[in-house]
């Protein structure tokens, strides 16, 4: 039977148990579960003139609610708690920053934009740890304006594009960032793919546009082009890749650009 899953993470394979200390900590996330854990078990030990005692207190149920949770039952972090999770998290975007061959400065800009670490803040959305703070190392590389794709950072993290770029729109969103442009196509290609109605394929033909939408970036065909008209030639060339017969015409009632600007992509693409 599977562990209580952490809060944060939703991950019960991965919380470490102190007994001495009493406390159950998550280590993919850094995050104390659980702190000065309440024990069952009865115990005695004996007073200066040789009687047993029994050790420990008892708590009534208004004490037991105010240790296990805040306001409606919320699991609550000490000070130590947010500090660690905090570490934790500036641990990882700095190896994510170093990965990807960024500065120590995206991964501080990037720390800058990541929730407080309480559980309800660290998840946006319901979206895991791994796909905020790779998204958080997106605003920072947008802002920046650093050349870093979506599919660069999930290629690094080995997590799906499309989830990464759902839930940077979700961040963006939540911070109110006004200013940071789309320009990245990756970001257009799922909404796109399910109008095309590829059925069970959907997700590999639009897979398979991301990476051709990141190779024409790395032969700067994308830069000075809007992302929708990318996204739309590669989805044309992903779908003749996986055996669909789709039209020009097909693609520009689905981005709603130009026929003319969807046949020019594809000239500079071939």
């Amino acid at each position: 039977m599977a562990g209580p899953a952490c809060p944060v993470c939703g991950d019960a394979a991965v919380i470490e148990y102190d007994s001495s200390a009493g406390n159950a900590v998550c280590t993919t996330c850094g995050y104390v579960v659980d702190e000065n854990t309440i024990v069952a078990e009865v115990t005695f030990g004996e007073s200066s003139n040789g009687a047993a005692v029994l050790q420990g207190s008892s708590l009534g149920a208004t004490d037991l609610r105010a240790r296990i949770g805040g306001p409606r039952g919320r699991p609550q972090q000490s000070a130590e708690s947010r500090a660690e999770t905090l570490a934790q998290g500036m641990r990882k975007l700095t190896a994510m920053a170093h990965a990807l061959r960024l500065g120590d400065s995206i991964a501080e800009s990037a720390h800058r934009f990541s929730p407080s670490p309480s559980p309800m803040d660290l998840v946006i959305m319901g979206r895991r740890g791994p796909y905020v703070l790779a998204s958080c190392i997106y605003v920072a590389c947008r802002l920046a304006k650093l050349p870093t794709m979506l599919i660069d950072i999930s290629d690094l993290l080995q997590v799906n594009v499309f989830i990464v770029g759902a839930t940077y729109l979700k961040l963006v969103k939540e911070l109110c960032l006004q200013n940071i442009p789309l320009v990245d196509p990756s970001l257009y290609i799922s909404r796109f793919a399910s109008l095309l109605e590829f059925g069970e394929d959907t997700q590999k033909v639009a897979y398979d546009a991301a990476r051709l939408v990141k190779r024409f970036d790395t032969d700067w065909m994308t830069a000075g082009r809007r992302p929708a008209g990318i996204a739309g030639a590669s989805l044309l060339i992903a779908a003749r890749m996986n055996g669909f017969r789709r039209s020009v015409l097909e693609i520009v009632q689905v981005v709603k650009m130009a026929d003319v600007t969807i046949k020019k992509r594809l000239e500079e693409f071939v």
